[in-house]
């Protein structure tokens, strides 16, 4: 497809995708399709549920009580990423003080965590004890996720990330956004942003993400949701991601963009080298989402997936 076909979502279900597409997960990698959107994949009485759950295990606080002073501790920063073994954040960033807003992971982040690599496979294990037990009972939202994923891939076979010795990374990762977090334009990659050369989901040359909202944020009609442009990330455009000033390329350029419409039980993929953005909505609630990313090459039989 060139540059002025229709950039359209996919959706809303898997017969969609793939009655359009033989091979979905290609036409992500060549950025012909902005996301593949999979609607109530799960009810959103189960959403409800599974948040109401990490609340009572105090693995997140009930937005409508003060903070526990514990999460101070737990809270990472708005634009917070590491390169390779650098422990000092690559990105500059304000703290939770300074903007009010924070966000909470239940697991094992390889780009907060990834420039220890014994540390962040160690804490990934503790991750597979802890999901194991809290999706025991009840509706498991990565099992949901993998499946769906390997539905969508046909001939390949969707894992867990590991390393050649058969240590796994953390199978998915929690995330909550409190007081209008923010995701500003930017792009993810495991081996052109953070360069994690000493890791094996570096040799993939496509990565995406999957996202399964839980439960979003809303303030007066606006809801915060994902912004996807027609723009895959290359040198040119880095300066204007690092100056803040991706917005005004883009119109001087009329790089096309699209809003992924989201509700609780929403699943969706896509190219996370896209620019991609979510600006912040102050809501009562925090967004909470179930988010993987893929590490995915068309002449290899395996899919990787990791936090």
């Amino acid at each position: 497809m060139t540059k002025n076909s229709p950039w359209k979502v996919l959706d809303p279900d898997l017969e969609t995708a793939l009655d359009a597409y033989e091979f979905p997960l290609e036409a992500l990698a060549a950025g012909t399709i902005p996301a593949i959107v999979l609607r109530s994949a799960i009810s959103e009485e189960a959403c409800q549920q599974l948040v109401r759950r990490l609340i009572d295990d105090e693995l997140l606080f009930d937005p409508g009580q003060p903070m526990p002073e514990r999460f101070s501790d737990l809270a990472i920063p708005e634009g917070y990423y590491r390169e390779g073994r650098n422990s000092v954040p690559k990105q500059a960033w304000q703290s939770q003080e300074e903007t009010g807003r924070i966000r909470i992971d239940i697991g094992s982040s390889l780009g907060y965590r990834g420039s220890d690599k014994e540390a962040f496979l160690a804490h990934s294990n503790e991750t597979h004890e802890l999901f194991g037990e809290l999706f025991a009972d009840g509706v498991d939202p990565v099992r949901l996720m993998y499946e769906n994923l390997q539905l969508l891939c046909r001939d390949k076979q969707v894992v867990t990330a590991h390393e050649p010795d058969g240590r796994r990374y953390g199978p998915a990762i929690i995330r909550a956004h409190y007081g209008g977090y923010t995701y500003p334009p930017h792009f993810d990659s495991v081996r052109l942003r953070e360069k994690r050369e000493d890791y094996a989901v570096h040799q993939f040359d496509h990565q995406f993400a999957g996202v399964l909202v839980l439960q979003n944020t809303q303030l007066g009609d606006t809801t915060a949701q994902c912004v996807l442009h027609r723009c895959l990330w290359d040198e040119a455009v880095d300066p204007h991601l690092r100056n803040g000033t991706f917005h005004d390329y883009a119109a001087e350029n009329q790089i096309e963009n699209t809003d992924v419409i989201l509700n609780a039980g929403d699943l969706y993929f896509f190219n996370t080298r896209s620019i991609h953005e979510v600006p912040g909505v102050s809501g009562k609630l925090p967004r909470i989402v179930l988010a993987t990313f893929i590490g995915f090459s068309k002449d290899r039989d395996e899919i990787f997936v990791w936090s």
